[in-house]
């Protein structure tokens, strides 16, 4: 009875364990794994809504960089032909020459041309239009649009500039203007839009327009296949003439006005350029959807109506699977429980009548026999059972084993005593065995820090290669542009000197010389400053990554040097790096090389591990004070790593791409200078899909310094 009464309360409690435990886990999934599901779905949501206002953003930047350069190209030609050294003819040529060029290295436009003020190249010359377009096989020249019939000075397109002044309100190299869409109705009938330059003479007095076609076919076929659920729609807006570019649900809606709808106003309404917006529960056609959008800075907003329906369905499929599986395993939970108990009972049962069995009173009730007790299995009740035989014969025993106990402990003294004896010898043989291992593990050691030390200086010339290559291909833009300029400065006074030698040299054309020089000589000043600056910060961090000295520096000066040193290998990749620190006149002693290396090699490694596919990550290093130390705090917010990659990260020779060529070593030497040569502490934490973020407490004096200007 007792045992039937301690099973069933193992088993009630068994049972009761369960049901709690599985009420808390459903309680947990439905009220929390849920809505962490929901999240994960709306940052993949944002992260698709990235990629295509990437797409967005770069076509309409290259259509304004393109037309800025035909606009350049027609003032170039205004001024040769003012200046009387290109006649009609040879104009002509010219300009078909660099539009069909222009055309052809830009397909993303459908064509595009430079349209002249009425009579400002000749005064017999009222029209002076020339276009290129994009043909079936090749790009197409035409004058066809240069005619009275079309009046180009009076078409929409045209007369936007002088409508605003010429845009002479605006800041930048060009004023550029974006035309509302419109349906082509002269060559492709297709939805697009223009993007126009003005161009100025040498007194800043507009003499016409460069324009660059742009057809959004192509854009709108990109943006309708992008389906962020199975039922959901895209939808593309203009923003300043508040139109539909794109609405698969209902294409007739295309060129009409998106504030008809209620949900239409509130998305042009909301004014936040490059963010992420969602409106959550909007009821449309008696279905709840979320509306996902996202606005740029040149004005249009591309969205999606998505059902919540859809967006919650593979969260509820998930929970209920887990619910069925979650009610299956603690069935069976339970029938097992029951089986095991009873199986694990019964050897308890069985043992317990063999010792009821073996214990019998004689008749007159003053003796009690015991027989012993025979149990032919083996397991863990054999020792019990062994043990209660052996009790019925320790009383008889109990003498002989004092007397045999006296004489194992004479036999085991002498034992003892020879054992000291020999033992001496084996001290010393010991002794010198253990010095001949000392004197390897010394050697051993110093081979180890010598090839540590070795592994080292290695990544430090390898991080500086790539600083180099780096900082030279970002150095190679401002220097052509200075080349560039400096040659046009050449050209402008030799051209200058030419007509004053000849006497050909009019007040106007000395005034337009003199601008055009000024205008190279301030755009060579400024890029070769630039040059010269990022040279001066590249000699500054590869001098100091070269050198082991400890010295004092302003902390927040010294890292913005290190970032610009980094900022072409960022600024080539899709991935974008930001640095704060809380207090400007922050002073840390320490070895500035060994900080240049800690902060490239964990950038190197986020770049290299943290960002997957077309992400465009963020890397944000953030520095600040407590006490007497310095914590600098690097994060990334990539693809984030499991727990056991965070504790092997800085083992030496762990990787997780080693098909890719990495060997290991990065984060195991920024964990030795760190530790080592700075005496601070390096922490990593991640998860994944949380990013990944490293700690740094670094002590703010280290030795006796020098100091040097931040």
């Amino acid at each position: 009875m007792a045992m039937s009464n301690i099973k069933t309360r193992i088993l009630v409690f068994v049972v009761f364990f369960e049901l709690v435990a599985y009420s808390t886990i459903q309680l947990f999934n439905h009220y929390i794994y849920k809505n962490e599901l929901l999240q994960l779905n709306n940052q993949a949501i944002e992260q698709t809504f990235a990629a295509s206002m990437a797409k967005i953003n770069s076509l309409t930047r290259l259509m304004e960089r393109n037309v800025t350069d035909l606009a350049i190209a027609g003032e170039n030609l205004f001024l040769l032909k003012k200046q009387q050294k290109l006649a009609m003819a040879v104009l002509e040529a010219r300009v078909e020459e660099i539009l069909v060029s222009n055309f052809n290295s830009f397909p993303e436009a459908i064509g595009g041309g430079i349209w002249y003020e009425p009579y400002v190249l000749d005064k017999a010359v009222r029209y002076f239009g020339p276009y290129a377009y994009q043909g079936r096989l090749k790009v197409e020249f035409s004058w066809q649009l240069n005619t009275p019939e079309y009046d180009y000075h009076h078409q929409d397109w045209y007369i936007l500039a002088s409508q605003q002044n010429w845009g002479r309100q605006q800041q930048g190299a060009k004023p550029l203007f974006w035309t509302p869409p419109y349906y082509d109705d002269v060559g492709t009938d297709s939805l697009m839009m223009t993007v126009d330059a003005v161009m100025y003479d040498g007194e800043y007095k507009e003499i016409g327009l460069a324009t660059v076609d742009w057809s959004l076919k192509e854009l709108t076929g990109f943006l309708e296949s992008v389906r962020v659920s199975a039922n959901s729609f895209p939808f593309f807006i203009h923003v300043p003439s508040g139109q539909f570019l794109s609405y698969p649900k209902d294409p007739g809606l295309v060129m009409q006005s998106a504030r008809q709808f209620s949900w239409g106003q509130q998305v042009l309404d909301n004014e936040l350029d490059g963010q992420f917006s969602i409106l959550e529960n909007f009821l449309i056609d008696k279905l709840l959807y979320n509306i996902y959008f996202y606005r740029t800075q040149d004005g249009f907003i591309f969205g999606s109506l998505t059902p919540v329906s859809d967006m919650e369905q593979e969260v509820n499929s998930i929970t209920t699977v887990t619910l069925l599986a979650g009610t299956a395993i603690g069935a069976g939970f339970i029938i097992i429980m029951i089986i095991l108990i009873r199986f694990l009972f019964s050897p308890f049962d069985k043992v317990l009548g063999l010792i009821k069995q073996s214990i019998t009173h004689k008749s007159d009730g003053e003796r009690v026999v015991i027989k012993p007790i025979h149990y032919g299995q083996k397991n863990e009740f054999t020792p019990i059972i062994k043990a209660l035989d052996d009790v019925y014969h320790q009383v008889t025993a109990y003498m002989s084993e004092i007397v045999e106990s006296n004489e194992q402990l004479s036999r085991s003294k002498k034992e003892v005593y020879q054992l000291n004896e020999a033992l001496e010898d084996k001290v010393n043989i010991r002794t010198q065995q253990l010095a001949a291992k000392t004197e390897e593990a010394l050697q051993s050691l110093a081979q180890l820090k010598s090839t540590q030390q070795q592994l080292i200086e290695q990544e430090k010339h390898a991080s500086l290669g790539r600083l180099v290559a780096g900082v030279a291909h970002e150095i190679n833009t401002p220097l052509g542009i200075a080349v560039t300029s400096a040659s046009n400065i050449e050209e402008g006074i030799r051209q200058a000197y030419h007509d004053l030698e000849a006497g050909k040299l009019s007040k106007s054309d000395f005034a337009l010389s003199k601008r055009l020089l000024a205008e190279n000589a301030t755009l060579l000043l400024a890029n070769l400053t630039r040059a010269s600056n990022l040279i001066a910060n590249f000699k500054q961090v590869a001098a100091d990554q070269a050198s082991d000295e400890f010295c004092c520096f302003n902390l927040e000066s010294y890292i913005n040097k290190i970032i610009s040193s980094l900022s072409p290998k960022i600024k080539h990749s899709r991935h974008n790096i930001r640095f704060e620190c809380s207090n400007s006149d922050l002073e840390i002693c320490s070895i500035p090389g060994v900080l240049v290396q800690i902060i490239t090699n964990i950038v190197d490694n986020a770049l290299e591990h943290a960002f997957s596919g077309e992400q465009a990550g963020n890397i944000a290093v953030n520095a600040g004070e407590t006490g007497d130390n310095i914590i600098l705090q690097i994060t990334d917010d990539g693809i984030g790593m499991s727990a056991e990659t965070v504790a092997l990260i800085f083992d030496p020779f762990f990787t997780t791409s080693r098909k890719s060529g990495s060997c290991g070593l990065g984060m195991h030497i920024v964990y030795n200078l760190i530790t080592q040569q700075l005496k601070g502490r390096i922490e990593c934490r991640s998860a994944p899909g949380q990013g990944s973020s490293f700690l740094i407490c670094l002590p703010k004096n280290r030795g006796s310094l020098h100091s040097r200007p931040g």
